[in-house]
């Protein structure tokens, strides 16, 4: 990075010749290493759509991945959610949960309108692995274990509808209100990250109280414990074992919200707090900070990484107070959706560029609690979306990292994007592929360290 500042410094010192202004052409395509970073050669059964000039370092390359956009592109049940996560099983499969969804029906390709639909605030789905033992790639391998209204009479009321997966235990519906399809709205669940542990799932559920002028405030933390026995389809694979409501009462800062095991023997709980700088601040900032948990089971004890009144961190046993949090930044970076993973000798985190930025950054560590300074631009999403009418957006968010679904190496992320009205979401053309996940593939992602 000094050799190419300095350079900079000294074209810019040049007296301006045709030779010169040419060198210092920024629009020219730099000449790419493809020694030390080869071009990709994916498979053109990946359905892989190369995104030109998607990231300022020459030797990255991005990929819209259509196979993946395509499987979620659907017509009947779910066919759009945000909070899109998946954790790797042991047994090959893939579980993935989703937050706020769309259950009913959409038409299909020629006009992608969204119909009839419920709205449940959580589910869950489990994908098979395919022949050659990667995520299995067809309609078939996805099972959608949903609790559903009624899938028998297509002109009544709730077909294909959905119950939410896991409900708050203050949920204003009545038992007969819910197996009519209704939904819980005051107190609800979002997904948090999940790790198997002793051949069980564990996944952390965000409680969101959604009362007054629907902030959604942060509430309890829930933890929930899935059966693996068994395989997809059958009565004991992924049923819920248990639930542990207050597994913690409140949790303002959503500790968990994303998850690394790491060889060291404990489980890395990540979030990014928001909160303003300073009283007058127009906006607020959003800062990943960390805990973890003292074995891999996220039921033993947590402790923080705390820093004191004088920048020195420190783990504690206790809760953190909104001073204390506010302190303990693992990165100077405002963003937000945090994910952490290692590769070699360093820790990786990749994140969006706060407030709903279309860049995510990608910075490194060697250690898990960081500090993670050595920033860069990773890639960005496009400004427009692959679908019919209205093309435009108005939010890029939640841009979640899918280590399970790499196949070479390569980071995949999957991206949540809405409309500028909610009305959007229905009866016009294209409105189906709004509030859906979209599918991205960054190869040789390691080359803008260099």
């Amino acid at each position: 990075m000094r050799r190419t500042a300095l350079t900079l410094i000294l074209l810019c010192c040049l007296p301006f010749t045709e030779e010169a202004g040419a060198q210092g052409d920024m629009t020219h395509d730099a000449e790419a290493d493809t020694l030390r970073w080869p071009v990709p050669r994916p498979d053109d059964g990946w359905e892989l759509e190369y995104l030109p000039h998607n990231n300022a370092n020459h030797n990255v390359y991005v990929y819209k991945d259509k196979l993946y956009d395509g499987l979620f592109t659907r017509t009947l049940g779910w066919n759009g959610g945000d909070g899109v996560q998946t954790t790797a099983l042991p047994d090959g499969n893939i579980f993935w949960s989703f937050n706020d969804s769309f259950y009913g029906r959409a038409t299909a390709a020629a006009s992608r309108i969204r119909q009839s639909c419920n709205f449940p605030r959580n589910s869950i789905m489990v994908q098979t692995a395919g022949n050659d033992g990667l995520p299995g790639t067809k309609s078939s391998n996805f099972k959608w274990l949903a609790d559903w209204v009624q899938r028998t009479n297509s002109s009544g009321s709730g077909y294909y509808h959905c119950r939410t997966h896991l409900r708050h235990p203050k949920g204003e519906k009545t038992e007969a209100q819910i197996r009519s399809g209704e939904i819980d709205q005051t107190y609800l669940y979002w997904a948090g990250d999940g790790t198997v542990v002793d051949g069980q799932l564990q996944v952390l559920w965000a409680g969101v109280y959604n009362g007054t002028q629907n902030l959604m405030q942060s509430d309890n933390r829930a933890l929930a414990i899935y059966s693996l026995e068994g395989t997809p389809g059958g009565s004991t694979y992924l049923r819920l074992l248990s639930v542990d409501h207050n597994f913690l009462e409140k949790d303002p800062v959503g500790y968990g919200a994303t998850l690394w095991e790491d060889a060291d023997g404990h489980t890395y709980l990540y979030s990014c707090y928001q909160y303003k700088k300073k009283a007058d601040d127009q906006l607020n900032t959003s800062s990943p900070v960390v805990a973890r948990s003292a074995t891999h089971d996220l039921r033993s004890p947590w402790e923080y990484y705390v820093a004191d009144q004088d920048g020195i961190f420190r783990w504690q046993a206790t809760y953190p107070t909104p001073e204390e949090v506010r302190r303990s930044a693992i990165s100077s970076r405002s963003v937000s959706t945090a994910w952490v993973f290692r590769e070699g000798d360093w820790y990786y985190m990749t994140a969006q560029g706060f407030p709903f930025s279309k860049q995510v950054y990608i910075m490194r560590s060697r250690h898990p609690w960081g500090p993670f300074e050595e920033c860069h631009q990773l890639w960005t999403m496009p400004y427009v979306l692959d679908k019919l009418g209205t093309r435009t957006y108005q939010h890029f968010y939640m841009p979640h990292l899918h280590q399970s679904l790499s196949r070479e190496g390569e980071l995949v992320f999957s991206t949540n994007t809405d409309c500028r009205e909610w009305a959007d979401n229905f009866n016009a053309k294209g409105s189906a592929d709004f509030y859906r996940p979209y599918f991205f593939r960054i190869y040789n992602w390691k080359a803008v360290f260099e």
